[in-house]
């Protein structure tokens, strides 16, 4: 019987490709906030403290900004603190035909929020103003016989009288309804000394006619004392997909006026961000085991893609496509790492100049430069400096000239710290060509990169290049 395999030597568990939602720890709902969004739910908690008034929300998040992570997180906070929250990803139901049930449904499914008595007086208020493609699920979903009166659906009157009859019915109904939601809010209040707060998510996921009848329903019938609604949108993405919808109007300004306040959600720190991906990518063992023996790789992956000012959503492209070559490629990155990094995030942020370095038509020197200058257009308040580049960009500029097909980078370091005018000065980025060989910092500096480069020479740029393109194809940005 051949031996069991010795542990050291197995391959690490592959990556995942895609993320699942993590669970909520009720205890702790804010453990794995590695964004720091428990501030934001204090801010918002304070704002909605002890509100009586009819009150709407929108929290403004762009992707990666954390916003359900936030909000899925703060209702069961507030939970945790005794108050009443929902909350309701509408995208979830988007198919349905009517906002309004939809919305409804949230009350009658919390096991704390009243007796079935309540439930069924709101679905009995309800009932004629439902869609009548609607109206049989109400009946099964809530056990109430629901009035034949379906909003929308109202046949055609044969007289003007019999118009104002449905008219009536249907205000009739609203306003009964409304009196019932008051009389649910005033509960709350007084077992909870706060208001109810439902929140409504991914609202800029759903269609745009599902998203605005959805706000109708609630600045219409929900606008009632001791209720809170928050609304966790895409400001952006709303907009642009109403305007698709309805032309050319002014959707911000519309969107305004279902709003009492427009909570804006601040992007994450990128490094946080990038640290955050690589755990939860569990990328560390892989590249832990593509690296020399005693090497610290944590940092190398979060410290590139921060240096490259990429956005959040393309932090996660290149995050997945690392994930991906780690899942499927068999090549050996060892010794490599740094230069299959700046290869990924530089194909994302500049395509044509990846191009043009990979084919041997672009230097190493143009690279590091057009790092260097975007991060300082991206960033001028914290321009990268030769001097605060750190270990990892040290590796990486050394990485990207040893890859230089011209392979002259090395010879013009040599220059620079003998004093010698360079014969080809294109082959160093320009801060480097600035160091001063007089500061020692600046020479050991200068030493370092010359030892890098000669010691990552004749890195397959071609075969990491190829393992990229692969790839590259494989995922949506």
């Amino acid at each position: 019987m051949a031996p069991p395999p010795d542990a050291s030597d197995a391959r690490p568990a592959p990556p995942p490709l895609k993320l699942l939602e993590p669970e909520i720890v009720p205890d702790e709902p804010w453990a794995d906030d590695a964004l720091d969004r428990k501030v934001i739910a204090e801010r918002l908690t304070n704002i909605v403290r002890e509100q009586e008034a009819p009150f709407v929300i929108s929290v403004d998040g762009r992707w990666g900004t954390g916003k359900t992570f936030l909000l899925r997180r703060w209702r069961q906070d507030l939970e945790n603190q005794g108050w009443r929250a929902f909350y309701y990803n509408a995208w979830e139901d988007d198919f349905s035909y009517d906002p309004l049930l939809a919305i409804l449904a949230q009350f009658f499914d919390h096991p704390v929020i009243g007796p079935m008595e309540r439930t069924k007086a709101l679905a009995q208020k309800a009932g004629p103003l439902l869609y009548l493609a609607a109206s049989e699920t109400a009946r099964a979903a809530f056990d109430v016989e629901l009035p034949d009166v379906p909003f929308r659906s109202i046949p055609v009157a044969d007289s003007p009288g019999k118009k104002l009859d449905v008219y009536r019915s249907r205000r009739a109904a609203k306003d009964e309804l409304r009196q019932e939601l008051q009389k649910l809010g005033a509960e709350v209040r007084e077992e909870t000394d706060q208001p109810l707060v439902f929140i409504i998510d991914e609202l800029d996921r759903c269609r745009p006619t599902f998203a605005i009848e959805l706000l109708e329903r609630v600045k219409h019938i929900f606008d009632v004392p001791n209720i809170v609604f928050v609304f966790g949108i895409n400001r952006g993405e709303l907009v642009k997909a109403l305007a698709s919808v309805y032309g050319e109007i002014d959707s911000g300004t519309y969107l305004r006026r279902f709003f009492d306040l427009e909570f804006v959600l601040p992007d994450p720190d990128p490094r946080k961000f990038c640290e955050h991906l690589y755990a939860r990518y569990r990328l560390g063992s892989f590249l832990a085991s593509q690296s020399e023996p005693g090497s610290e790789t944590e940092h190398v992956v979060p410290s590139i893609l921060d240096l490259m000012g990429l956005s959040l959503r393309d932090i996660d492209y290149c995050m997945r496509l690392l994930s991906l070559t780690a899942r499927y490629s068999q090549a050996d990155l060892s010794g490599r790492l740094h230069l299959f990094v700046a290869l990924v995030a530089l194909k994302i942020a500049n395509q044509d100049l990846y191009r043009r370095y990979v084919s041997g038509t672009a230097r190493g020197s143009e690279v590091i430069n057009y790092i260097h200058t975007r991060r300082q257009s991206l960033d001028p308040d914290a321009p990268y400096e030769p001097k605060i580049g750190g270990p990892d960009i040290d590796r990486m500029e050394g990485a990207l000239y040893a890859a230089d097909s011209t392979n002259c980078a090395e010879q013009q370091i040599i220059f620079l710290i003998d004093g010698r005018q360079l014969s080809d000065p294109k082959c160093l980025a320009p801060h480097h060509r600035r160091l001063d060989i007089e500061d020692s910092g600046d020479r050991n500096r200068l030493a370092h990169l010359r030892s890098l480069a000669k010691s990552l020479g004749g890195a397959p740029l071609v075969e990491l290049a190829r393992i990229i393109d692969l790839y590259h194809g494989s995922i949506r940005r």
